[in-house]
């Protein structure tokens, strides 16, 4: 189950990631249909996390019908800690030493959560 989930999380957060990547080059946001197809619907990034996220969704579906939502949902809380990290690797943001205690924690949480 704990693999199933870091696989859909992993899946979700990698979506997120493909999203501001396709941000990043933008124009200025217009809601105009030309700015829609030619930024939006055209932009190679925006489209993997659509797949992506659309993916991970149904992957979740399914999980919902195989296990008990109460150990599932909380394991949800890895998207933080693989957002921090994609920040800090991807994006090369600053983490800083909160971050990683809460990152702790959500770990902490999750390993206590699973072994129910």
């Amino acid at each position: 189950m704990v693999l199933l989930m870091l696989l859909q999380t992993g899946m979700l957060v990698l979506g997120q990631v493909a999203l501001k990547l396709g941000m990043k080059d933008m124009p200025d946001w217009q809601w105009s249909w030309n700015y829609i197809w030619h930024e939006v619907i055209l932009n190679g990034w925006l489209m993997v996390a659509v797949v992506l996220l659309i993916a991970a969704n149904l992957f979740w579906l399914w999980l919902l019908d195989k296990y008990p939502f109460s150990q599932i949902y909380p394991l949800t809380s890895l998207g933080f800690l693989f957002g921090m990290l994609a920040g800090l690797f991807i994006f090369h943001e600053s983490v800083g030493y909160m971050q990683w205690i809460g990152a702790v924690m959500i770990i902490l949480g999750c390993y206590f959560i699973a072994k129910v």
